[in-house]
């Protein structure tokens, strides 16, 4: 389905530019009320020690191991390039997983319809917690380098023998930088060896074993000054159905209600902002419906074994993801699993045929995004953060100006 007149063009692609504006609008305006505790002081000493020729980083994750160096790529990026501040730091990051997206954009072109594509880049790019996510240094939050690249390469990989290769070494070079994106990787390539979707698994293997003997590799620096420890986590399993009511807080925005989990805190957002509550939820049962509908095409194509890449790409990241997370039996956040919004917007709204729904859902997601995204920020700055809660200080009032950023927590 094109675009048919010039009107509608000049619409689709205003619509875009403005999604675009209010998706850095957001991300980027006022950063001195961002959230620094640990994690984010520990990234931003990155910058520095790349800068002084120490470019092997790791901090610990909640499994009691280290996370491999590349979680710090950007970071140590910004380093050699000369950044030296906190904000043109997260500016920088920003705005390269600003650039993937609309490199992903783009890339979605010949794979769905018009205003199909346009919905996804609606949902990834305002989204609440994503946005929220956004302001904080790491591949953590600028999860898109690895997703962007993997749609990239597993939707164009019967075009070239190589892009088997590219997607295998992208998939275990994933493992040097954040596991979550690792375990959903290959979460969905093994669907696709399920269904017999592989064409050159020689090459797949290849470029496999050449990401994991660099991921392994990475880790030598630390493995040299410290005793090599099993993963263990360092409390147990939030339940069977933690996976799959984490990811639809996540799809839907939802999980930014974590970041002010106080109810003090919340009534107070509340009063200043009545309509917070009343959108977030709004988002969350549109979000369930559209996944509800996206199962039920699924399970048609199902029957009538007429499953194509999308359907496995949804399968993989959306089902099989969520068996493996589940068998591992360990707590989930909620940015373990970023990586899955963009895979599973693609296939969802994609499954959507007619045009009518897809302009109705657009709306509402826009007008209630910019609604929460504008009353979250703006509660934020005006009370410097969110004390009692696990947002904590912001970084203009306690994270610039002192020594251990820990005492900068919330709860």
């Amino acid at each position: 389905m094109q675009l048919k007149t010039k009107l509608q063009k000049y619409i689709y692609w205003f619509t875009f530019l403005a999604i675009n504006f209010l998706s850095l609008l957001f991300k980027i305006r006022k950063l001195n009320f961002v959230e620094y505790k640990y994690d984010q002081q520990f990234a931003f000493n990155v910058v520095s020690n790349c800068q002084n020729g120490e470019i092997f980083n790791y901090i610990q994750n909640s499994a009691g191991v280290p996370a491999g160096p590349l979680i710090y790529l950007y970071e140590c990026v910004g380093g050699l390039v000369g950044i030296s501040n906190y904000q043109s730091l997260l500016i920088f990051e920003i705005l390269i997983s600003q650039l993937l997206l609309i490199f992903l954009f783009y890339s979605l072109k010949n794979y769905l319809n018009p205003y199909s594509n346009l919905s996804v880049f609606l949902a990834i790019c305002l989204n609440p917690f994503l946005v929220l996510w956004t302001r904080n240094p790491g591949i953590t939050a600028h999860f898109e380098l690895f997703a962007v690249l993997f749609v990239y390469y597993y939707l164009n990989r019967n075009k070239r023998k190589s892009n088997y290769f590219f997607i295998g070494f992208l998939s275990s070079l994933s493992f040097a930088a954040y596991i979550p994106i690792f375990v959903i990787s290959y979460s969905i390539l093994f669907t696709l060896l399920l269904f017999r979707k592989i064409n050159n698994l020689k090459f797949l293997i290849y470029g496999s074993l050449s990401g994991f003997l660099i991921s392994i590799m990475s880790f030598i620096p630390y493995y040299q000054n410290a005793p090599f420890e099993f993963p263990k986590s360092r409390s147990g399993s939030w339940g069977l159905s933690s996976y799959w009511r984490i990811l639809i807080d996540v799809l839907s925005g939802r999980s930014i209600k974590t970041k002010i989990n106080n109810p003090e805190d919340y009534e107070l957002l509340n009063q200043n902002f009545s309509q917070f509550d009343f959108f977030v939820n709004l988002n969350y049962v549109l979000i369930l419906l559209i996944l509800s509908y996206a199962l039920i095409h699924l399970f048609k194509n199902l029957y009538k074994n007429q499953i194509n890449d999308l359907d496995i790409l949804f399968i993989g990241s959306l089902i099989i993801s969520g068996i493996i997370f589940t068998v591992l039996d360990v707590p989930l956040y909620a940015h373990y699993l970023l990586t899955l919004s963009i895979f599973i917007f693609i296939y969802s709204f994609n499954a959507i045929i007619r045009n009518s729904i897809l302009f109705l859902i657009f709306i509402v997601l826009m007008f209630s995004n910019i609604y929460i995204n504008f009353s979250f920020h703006e509660f934020i700055q005006v009370n410097s953060g969110a004390e009692n809660s696990d947002y904590g200080k912001s970084y203009i009032t306690c994270g610039c100006c002192v020594e251990d950023a820990r005492v900068c927590r919330g709860q």
